[in-house]
């Protein structure tokens, strides 16, 4: 079945936890910390792949975990990281983000994005020590992750794109011109999911979608309205199909559809109503005249600046040439982006890792929220310090002192207005400002 928009909850694996151990010598008394780092928790990675066509495997699993980290272990063994967790997609999948911004669109067979990176793995004792601390005993916790619920939004990756009302014939054209073979009749709205097909042109091919029927105000939701019309705005080149039958009542109905489709796709994106186009006036077997035949043709010629193709879907007559102009428009699309598609790929490798947990966010961006002499403070790298400090344990509670200080976090704070006295709270941390 097709399903073209999906929502999934996601979570990266959680960091394993550090370790506190000690290796005890033959000789004595003498101890030597040896507890070993957890594991870092597996990453969240989406990927496109030509092996699936829609986002129908999202309708019955919504929820996906990578691995967690692997605890420390004795003797310095750090903990196993957790496998990262790799959900296949169509290529042509658009990512959003809770808010539906776009984080990532991977339009082309191997595109990745790692959506969220797992959770750090907690030090083991034996990396706290030191001059001052020959002894720990204490270790971090692993960074725990947080699930969250990103959007799939599928955009059909196809060269050419069929445009038209119900019934016009977009169907029947498609399984002439390529192997596909959707449901075809002779009443409106047969189409309900776009179809796609191969269109072979001598040693080359091109892939061609049937958009379901638009109707007036489809832009905005009316009829089948936008849910479809995403599925042309990666298509290089649009074919106008017009149903001739309406020649045979009124030859002004026919130029009426042109400009309420072109009025529609104006309406619904810019660009797709930039791209290039052909009109092709379906069912020219219906008429007897030619002459309102090709009067209506040199009209929509003149109106529109484009290519016109009289053809019948049902005899296949006039099919052949419109295939050659659109193959033509396609392949000379496809030579002017090349070298633009090239660059955009190697910088979509220099960044694409997205996630709501950076690794290395500043102390600068910090966020106070007040609650009378309460004040919450709000900053990634300051509350991931006290997620992973094990805040029963006195030693790593001092430690946890020690690097706050040294980042000089009090002086920060005053900075921003708290005075001496108010209580400070970091996520699990609580405590009061004083000199």
């Amino acid at each position: 079945m097709f399903l073209d928009e999906a929502k999934i909850n996601i979570k990266a694996g959680d960091g394993g936890n550090g370790m506190v151990t000690f290796f005890n010598l033959n000789s004595g008394a003498r101890k030597i910390p040896s507890g070993g780092s957890g594991g870092k928790g597996g990453d969240v990675i989406i990927k496109a792949t030509v092996s699936l066509s829609t986002l129908y495997v999202f309708k019955k699993k919504i929820h996906f975990k990578a691995e967690n980290g692997k605890n420390g272990a004795f003797n310095n063994r750090n903990g196993k990281a957790g496998m990262d967790l790799i959900i296949d997609v169509p290529i042509g999948t658009v990512i959003k983000d809770e808010d539906g911004d776009v984080i990532a669109d991977l339009d082309a067979p191997g595109d990745e994005i790692i959506i969220v990176e797992g959770g750090i793995g907690g030090k083991g004792n034996s990396s706290f020590v030191s001059s001052k601390r020959r002894f720990p005993a204490f270790a971090e916790l692993g960074e725990k992750t947080e699930d969250f619920w990103i959007g799939l939004e599928l955009r059909l990756v196809a060269d050419a794109a069929l445009v038209g009302f119900p019934n016009s014939g977009k169907s029947t054209i498609i399984s002439r011109i390529s192997s596909a073979r959707p449901k075809i009749a002779d009443y409106p709205f047969t189409t309900l999911t776009p179809n796609l097909g191969v269109v072979t042109v001598d040693d080359d091919n091109f892939i061609v979608t049937d958009v379901p029927g638009l109707i007036k105000g489809a832009y905005k939701g009316i009829g089948l309205g936008d849910k479809f019309l995403k599925h042309i705005t990666r298509a290089a080149v649009l074919a106008i199909v017009l149903d001739g039958q309406r020649i045979i009542d009124k030859s002004e109905d026919i130029i009426d559809t042109f400009d309420i489709l072109r009025e529609e796709l104006r309406l619904y994106n810019i660009e797709v109503y930039k791209k290039d186009y052909i009109v092709l006036i379906n069912k020219i077997d219906l008429i007897t005249d030619d002459t309102v035949l090709h009067g209506i043709k040199k009209i929509l010629e003149e109106k529109s600046g484009k290519d016109v193709f009289l053809i019948s879907a049902v005899t296949g007559k006039g099919l052949e040439g419109s295939v050659w102009n659109l193959y033509e428009k396609v392949d000379r699309y496809r030579k002017e982006v090349r070298k633009d598609r090239d660059i955009e790929f190697k910088k979509r490798e220099m960044t694409r890792v997205y996630g709501p947990d950076k690794k290395s966010p500043g102390i600068e961006k910090i966020e106070i929220e007040k609650n009378n002499n309460e004040y919450t403070v709000k900053n990634k790298r300051l509350e991931r310090m006290v997620a992973m400090t094990d805040l029963e344990n006195e030693e790593a509670l001092d430690y946890l002192k020690e690097r706050l200080k040294k980042i000089g976090i009090a002086d920060t704070l005053k900075k921003m207005g708290i005075s001496e006295g108010s209580t400070i709270i970091i996520g699990r941390l609580v405590f009061s400002m004083t000199e």
